[in-house]
């Protein structure tokens, strides 16, 4: 099995942690590993910000459970009481990621007020968090999260993926077909978004690290918000399909036109070059239906008319991320081969189908 970087991290930030707590004889040491862990974060910024919150719950615990002991003992009764109150006021606060280690100080202080004079419990319990955030946050920033890999890669699949979508159309209209939009395409369709909903998050968090490099935004994230639009514009397209005709010649022109936009988008993001696919895709398509049309034939048309109004926004989208593009070097087109897609779909239609 193999472990992750943060998953390091978090071992290195609880042996830290417990060595000082010992080094200094506060009781119990452990604890201090518990907080570390939680200090690392999949950001240096949410590290930071988590610490600032602990810090600001163990105060508000350490006291009320100093206080409670001093007055009332260190009774069941006393801690059932304390913590539904600091429970109460971190809901109130809306402050719950900071809930579980506000109601493990405040117990800590109540159980070792008993051992300790004056406020030494609350005191210990208060070094104990602010050992364990700070030893946590330290490694996190000095071992910074590396995202940066998994965003390109993700970037990659969710192109690659649109392009693979545009073929598989492409090759339905070719076998004088469409795949049902659902479930089939449906699936495909989320199984993009769910990608770009990962990149989403990933650019997120660079994001909020890019104080420390002081460096520049890619774009990633507005790109992942590009090819979102992009999925939409696919959906669009499958659904106006699914009431085409597909016996007449604008079958024909509507796979060269879905050929051009996925060739046109392979060398896009291969060379970052401007490619004018709304032109070409303006010799090939019909961008309305002709006056006098009768209404039989426009029936038949308009899905088709729907189908190239979605392929004509999905190149709108397409061209507008030329620029986030050219500015990310190291994003390579994925290889997507529509013959690995044709014989993919052979043994699909091999295998047999599921009973209704």
């Amino acid at each position: 099995m193999i472990v992750g970087l943060r998953v390091v991290k978090t071992v290195i930030s609880i042996g830290i942690s417990i060595a000082v707590a010992r080094w200094l004889h506060l009781e119990p040491a452990h604890f201090a590993g518990i907080v570390s862990m939680l200090a690392v974060q999949p950001s240096v910024y949410r590290s930071l910000r988590h610490s600032l919150s602990h810090m600001a719950s163990a105060l508000l615990a350490s006291v009320a459970g100093i206080v409670a002991a001093h007055i009332f003992g260190s009774g069941v009764l006393v801690f059932v009481i304390v913590t539904l109150l600091v429970m109460a006021v971190h809901v109130r606060l809306n402050r719950t990621t900071s809930l579980t280690v506000a109601v493990i100080v405040a117990i800590n202080t109540i159980g070792t007020s008993d051992k300790l004079s004056g406020g030494t419990a609350a005191y210990y319990q208060l070094l104990l968090v602010w050992i364990g955030m700070t030893v946590g946050t330290v490694v996190n920033a000095i071992i910074k999260p590396v995202h940066r890999e998994r965003e390109e890669v993700l970037l990659a699949k969710s192109e690659g993926m649109l392009r693979a979508l545009l073929y598989y159309i492409q090759l339905d209209l070719q076998a004088g077909r469409m795949t049902p939009y659902k479930p089939d395409m449906r699936t495909q369709i989320e199984e993009v978004r769910t990608y770009i909903e990962k990149g989403k998050r990933i650019s997120k968090l660079i994001r909020e690290d890019l104080w420390l490099s002081r460096s520049k935004d890619p774009g990633a994230g507005e790109l992942f918000l590009v090819y979102e639009t992009m999925v939409e514009r696919i959906r669009d397209l499958v659904k106006a399909l699914q009431k085409a005709d597909l016996t007449g010649p604008e079958r024909l022109r509507l796979i060269r036109a879905i050929g051009i936009v996925a060739g046109g988008q392979e060398r896009l993001m291969k060379s970052g070059k401007r490619i004018p696919l709304a032109a070409c895709l303006g010799r090939i398509a019909t961008s309305s239906i002709p006056s006098g049309t009768g209404s039989d034939e426009m029936d038949r048309l308009f899905p088709y008319y729907k189908a190239y109004e979605a392929l004509a926004d999905y190149i709108r989208e397409l061209e507008a991320s030329r620029s986030l593009t050219a500015n990310r070097p190291g994003h390579q087109a994925a290889a997507v081969s529509r013959r690995q897609l044709l014989l993919r779909q052979l043994q699909q239609s091999i295998l047999p189908k599921r009973p209704l």
